[in-house]
Order: structure tokens, then C-alpha cells, then sequence
């Protein structure tokens, strides 16, 4: 349930939603709840294919970590147990999602990985600090002008997303249990919250 109606879209009358199915084995419910716009839902997957899932000049880890820091950063427990989830199913070698989500810095992630989610986690929560200091501190660690590129793309398409389940009030689609983004947050499943 989301603070907007949804329109009766599912995978039987809209066919990115059965492509969704098919692929996920359910429809997320942030996408439910912009069924009143299609149109955009289409958009929105075609940028998300195009950011996140195709290749390009970062790996799909890097970028479901940097997803899931700006995530975690922006307390979107929506997004976090997403891309938990989305790591897990991908069968992500590397720290349990959740531990990145929550303390990266603690975790046995490489010292480039942590570098450039150093990076993702300041722009989004200081994007107005942002120099070209930063850029050239990930060039230090290797990284080249695409894959910063990325990375920038992958902050602003997590600030996107988690921005969305804020305002549609979604609900997460799985088990928020292992996760607490915020210091007094109550425990709260997703089945128990409908």
C-alpha cells in the first residue's frame, strides 16, 4: 500500500510487469505505486537498465554497493533491503549487504571499493562539499574518468529511487529484520506492516 492509488496494472495487462515477474518472481511495490503513470514506470526501468544492470566501466557489484551506501545514507530502508536482497540473489561474493549498508568502512571490502563508496556516501549527504580533490582521490586508487562518471550516475539514480519510496510511502517488499537504519526504529517486517 502506498500514500497514492494504484491503478489495477499487473503482469497480466502491463507487460513490463510480467517481464518483471519473470525476472524478480514478484512486482516491487515501488513500482506499484506509480502505476497511475506508466509511462513512467517504463522510463524509470529503461534508466535503471541503463545505469545499474548494463555493463559499463564499473561492475554491477560496485554499483549495488554504492546503491546500497546512498541508500542506507538517505535512511531509505525501502532501497536497502532491495539491494540487499538484489545482492544477495545476484550471488555478490564479498561482507553480507547488510554490514556494507550499515558500517562499510568496517567491513574486508578492498581499500578501492571503500574509496570509492567513501565518494558515493559524501556526495550524497555533502554534495555541496564535492571538489575536484575528491574526483582526483579516486583517480588516485585507479579509477578513470567513465568510472567516476558512473559512480556519480549510480548516487544520483539511488537519491532518485529512495526519494520515491519516501514520497509514495512504499513499504519494503521483503524482511527488514537484519536492518536498522535509523537509531530508534522498531523492528517491523513487511507482512506485519500490511
Amino acid at each position: 500500500m502506498a500514500y497514492v492509488r494504484e491503478a489495477p496494472l499487473d503482469e497480466t495487462n502491463f507487460p513490463p510487469f510480467a517481464q518483471i515477474k519473470n525476472a524478480y518472481g514478484f512486482i516491487p511495490n515501488l513500482f506499484k505505486a506509480q502505476t497511475l503513470r506508466p509511462d513512467i514506470i517504463q522510463a524509470n526501468l529503461a534508466l535503471g537498465n541503463l545505469i545499474l544492470r548494463q555493463p559499463g566501466a564499473l561492475s554491477r557489484k560496485d554499483k549495488e554497493y554504492i546503491f546500497l551506501v546512498c541508500s542506507a545514507a538517505n535512511l531509505s530502508t525501502y532501497c536497502v533491503t532491495a539491494h540487499c536482497e538484489i545482492i544477495k540473489m545476484l550471488k555478490l561474493e564479498g561482507p553480507e549487504p547488510e554490514e556494507i549498508a550499515v558500517d562499510f568502512p568496517s567491513t574486508n571490502l578492498p581499500l578501492v571499493t571503500k574509496a570509492l563508496l567513501h565518494f558515493a556516501r559524501k556526495l550524497t549527504t555533502e554534495p555541496t562539499t564535492i571538489t575536484a580533490a575528491d574526483v582526483d582521490t579516486l583517480r588516485t586508487y585507479g579509477y578513470t574518468d567513465e568510472q567516476i562518471l558512473e559512480a556519480v550516475l549510480v548516487v544520483s539514480w539511488a537519491k532518485f529511487a529512495n526519494f520515491n519510496a519516501f514520497g509514495l510511502g512504499t513499504l519494503p517488499d521483503f524482511d527488514t529484520l537484519k536492518i536498522r537504519l535509523y537509531p530508534k526504529e522498531p523492528v517491523q517486517s513487511a507482512a506485519s506492516a500490511e
